[in-house]
């Protein structure tokens, strides 16, 4: 059928071409090749007219928690996402031959035939999990219109529902379904993470965060489990303490068999792949115009986001903004800077549309409602406003912005309840990231908890900045002391907690930052702070405490030595990664009589410079002459009234190979300030 038909378009154009001066061999050979454009041409259009009208009619199915952009922007450039049975985040954790066994599938063909199959044994209830811009939301309005897609080769037995958890009502409107409907339903729930109710429940200082979660899951569970399957996504971090195992639910099963579980999978971060097949979708294979853009944006996924800001592990949601970062000449070092670059290129975008005269102040004024936009959800413990209290902010702060102005996409948006939210919350997670690093009496009241995007964004740029570098050490036990000196006696068992340990000693560049000043005798930035005390540490500490909302702390005398030990990888030298002090440690034989740079001897098991000489390094004990009667859980040994000096550790710059042993101790005043008195940092976990 289709030969003919092709046959005799080719034979319409043959006649026409020959009028025009061609032989009859080139007009047949132009025939074929305007056939082939014309069929081309028909296709993408009859294609393009299919999708404005399946993407209109999820449009009006979904109404009105999705419209049309919403739909049609989910679509145009998906790329089909894998699920895995692993957090990715393991993938990086667990090295060498211990790292678990990672199954990938395709993730909507997995859910068309086997979890939507009766056929197929699977798991009722299903949570699927990722970070903030991984394509969650993407994922359930592309497996809708597949499951109700003319041209999926899979059973449609039954109805299929979606409802985002940012609408308050949802159980409300699930709860109108019948139950014989619910049998024949499979419901699809988006986005329990900005669920209200379980944002509310953060309020609730009597739970803990499992608890929490817990116990609005339950409420969820309850509502829903007459429904045929159940798929729930999710931000990882809100299902604390099940990885990659089966949660079980209270929802008994009707064969007798116990009760259900919910069956955890992951979305797979983009691979270098997929992200050449995204870029080929968004910029075309043959269209030679946008090479460049095409060539730069691979350039900087590829170079600087996965490489300097593996955090991001290629999230769809940056994706999908890649032409603002393509057109920025700036160099990423790290997540937030590629916010702060796509914050600016949206607001320029607004801006542009103003009049002249009107463009600073406009920028100006839209950064700010941004900015107050994001406290007021911060503090409400929300991800949306009415509408009537997000207008309300911009006349209260002298804000010179129209409503339609305060509504536009670049930041904010409208969802179908007439609520306000910024259009992605990782968006809103970065201005409250920005108020942390701008205001210290905010930083020093914020709690993370629910916002860890925005932790992950203040961290990059404090601490980035300060160079300051932590390094987990998993608890253990060991032997503390030894029998060369009386003070190191008696050799005593000791368990120590997990906790983080600074990698290098505090330098003159970290203190100056924090404090404003540079109490040191030697001065370089990247030299260890010296000439402070036990008290001057004691401040620093509490000013960083102030500025990061952390708690940081000096290490105690049992974490110090189990960590200059190296750990549960300990190899057992005399020094801190070494039996050679002069390959790990600067002492009076090679320091040529001052501080030296941290970092550039060899670090010790943990990976932890400078333990040994250098500087000695204050803990958080009071001095005692042995360990008789030391703790043995790793906590600091102080006495009630706090007059005794304070343990020195590490040895000094000045001092011999003895006093730079792990197991050495010395003391000081805590208000004693000499050359080789530095310290390091710890954290608790």
């Amino acid at each position: 059928m289709e030969e003919p038909i092709i046959q005799a378009i080719v034979d319409l154009f043959v006649p026409l071409l020959m009028k025009l001066g061609f032989s009859e061999s080139v007009s047949r050979l132009f025939s074929v090749l305007l056939t082939v454009a014309l069929l081309f041409v028909l296709y993408y259009l009859c294609k393009y007219l299919y999708n404005r009208w399946k993407n209109q009619q999820t449009a009006n199915d979904l109404a009105p928690f999705w419209e049309y952009p919403d739909i049609q922007k989910a679509r145009q450039y998906f790329i089909p996402t894998q699920l895995q049975n692993i957090a990715p985040n393991r993938e990086e954790e667990e090295p060498g031959d211990s790292k678990p066994y990672v199954a990938k599938e395709k993730m909507i063909p997995f859910f068309l035939h086997k979890v939507f199959n009766d056929k197929e044994k699977s798991r009722k209830y299903h949570l699927v999990l990722a970070g903030s811009g991984m394509g969650k939301t993407t994922f359930m309005l592309n497996l809708y219109v597949r499951y109700h897609s003319f041209w999926s080769w899979h059973p449609k037995k039954f109805k299929i529902r979606l409802f985002p958890f940012r609408d308050k009502r949802i159980l409300e409107e699930i709860k109108t379904i019948g139950k014989e409907d619910a049998l024949n339903t499979i419901l699809l729930l988006d986005a329990f993470d900005e669920d209200v109710h379980l944002l509310q429940l953060h309020n609730n200082t009597e739970l803990t965060e499992s608890e929490r979660f817990r116990k609005r899951l339950d409420e969820v569970m309850e509502a829903v489990q007459d429904f045929r399957r159940v798929i729930i996504t999710s931000r990882t971090q809100y299902f604390p303490e099940i990885e990659d195992k089966h949660y079980e639910l209270k929802i008994p099963r009707h064969d007798g068999g116990g009760y259900h579980k919910l069956g955890i999978l992951y979305i797979s971060p983009f691979d270098q792949k997929e992200v050449k097949q995204y870029l080929r979708k968004k910029y075309g294979i043959v269209r030679f115009w946008n090479w460049k853009q095409k060539r730069k944006a691979l350039q900087i996924i590829t170079l600087q986001i996965i490489n300097r800001s593996p955090n991001l592990m290629v999230r769809p949601m940056l994706l999908s903004y890649i032409d603002l970062l393509v057109t920025s000449k700036k160099e990423f070092h790290n997540t937030y800077e590629i916010y702060e670059t796509l914050v600016e290129k949206w607001l320029d975008r607004e801006t542009i549309r103003q009049p002249e005269a009107k463009q600073n102040q406009f920028k100006k004024d839209l950064l700010q409602f941004s900015r107050l936009v994001a406290l007021e959800l911060y503090y409400k413990g929300s991800t949306s406003l009415d509408r009537q209290a997000a207008i309300d902010i911009a006349p209260k702060h002298q804000l010179q912005l129209k409503n339609y102005e305060m509504t536009g996409k670049s930041l904010l948006t409208r969802d179908g309840n007439g609520n306000w939210k910024f259009a992605h919350k990782s968006i809103l997670e970065y201005f409250i990231a920005k108020e942390a690093l701008e205001n210290e009496a905010f930083v020093g009241t914020i709690d993370w908890t629910g916002w860890d995007m925005a932790e992950k964004f203040f961290n990059e740029v404090f601490f980035g900045k300060l160079g300051l570098e932590m390094v987990f050490v998993e608890g253990g036990s060991f032997d503390m002391g030894s029998n060369k000196m009386d003070r190191e006696k008696p050799i005593h068992k000791v368990t120590v907690p997990s906790f983080s340990m600074a990698q290098y000693p505090v330098t003159q560049k970290q203190w100056t930052a924090v404090m404003g000043d540079n109490p040191s005798h030697f001065k370089g930035e990247n030299l260890p702070v010296e000439n402070v005390s036990w008290e001057d540490a004691q401040k620093f500490i509490e000013k960083l405490n102030q500025k990061t909302g952390k708690k940081f702390r000096l290490p105690t005398e049992a974490e110090w030595e189990f960590a200059a030990r190296g750990g549960n990888k300990s190899k057992g030298y005399e020094y801190a990664g070494s039996n050679k002090l002069e390959e790990v440690g600067w002492f009076d034989k090679n320091s040529k009589q001052q501080t030296q740079e941290v970092g550039l001897l060899k670090p010790n098991e943990l990976d932890i410079y400078d333990m040994s000489g250098n500087v000695w390094e204050w803990c958080e004990d009071d001095y005692h002459e042995n360990y008789d009667n030391a703790p043995d859980d790793g906590s600091a040994w102080i006495d009630e009234s706090r007059n005794s000096s304070r343990v020195l550790r590490g040895g000094g710059w000045s001092f011999n190979s003895v006093y730079c042993r792990v197991a050495y101790r010395d003391r000081n005043s805590p208000y004693s300030r000499y050359s080789s008195f530095g310290f390091r940092l710890a954290y608790s976990l």
